[in-house]
């Protein structure tokens, strides 16, 4: 989640697909899936992308509620999408709890001769916030694959990523979970097999 031009497709499309597009298209709201083998069990992992230039409030309020995990996402050059993810931060809190995982991300670190929002801001993230922070560049594919590493640390399930998986979307190897990381996943499974489909128009 975050403003419209941060980079989140950007930043998918990186993990996923191992591609950067310099054109840019306004995202409405696209889902990912991906299956990933974590301790002998699949883990279906959804990514929704959503939507910056368009508000829907109802849509938003939908997408936070069905929600495990959020990557708040601003641009280093855009002092407002810091803002935003602020604002966004605040309702995702006020909806769930503030123990939901959180990772938030400046990206565009390619563009450090043009910063706007001040590195310090990392400390608000990590120490008031108590969230996780991940620097990257879409463009330049630094760090992507650690901001979904964190996320999942965020939500305690500690794992490995193959060097398959580092590259693009992929099989997580098998590893040993404790019970209270085994609990987390089969609660994470029962609540998708709960979730129904529905279509916004």
């Amino acid at each position: 989640m975050g403003s419209a031009m941060v980079g989140k497709t950007a930043l998918i499309s990186q993990f996923l697909y191992d591609k950067f597009s310099p054109r840019y298209v306004r995202t409405v709201e696209d889902l990912h899936n991906g299956e990933y083998e974590v301790h002998g069990r699949t883990l279906n992992l959804e990514i929704l992308d959503t939507s910056g230039a368009y508000q829907f409030p109802a849509m938003r309020r939908l997408s936070i509620r069905t929600a495990d995990g959020f990557i708040l996402v601003y641009a280093i050059d855009d002092a407002n999408s810091f803002e935003q993810v602020r604002q966004l931060r605040d309702e995702i809190i006020q909806e769930k709890s503030s123990g939901v995982p959180i990772v938030v991300v400046a990206n565009k670190c390619d563009l450090e001769g043009q910063r706007v929002v001040p590195t310090s801001q990392a400390s608000v993230v990590e120490l008031e916030w108590e969230h996780g922070f991940v620097q990257t560049s879409a463009k330049e594919n630094i760090n992507i694959v650690q901001v979904f590493k964190e996320l999942l640390s965020q939500a305690k399930v500690r794992y490995d990523l193959s060097p398959a998986v580092e590259k693009r979307r992929q099989s997580l190897p098998v590893t040993q979970l404790s019970d209270g990381q085994l609990k987390h996943l089969q609660n994470i499974s029962r609540k998708n097999a709960k979730r129904t489909s529905c279509v916004i128009s």
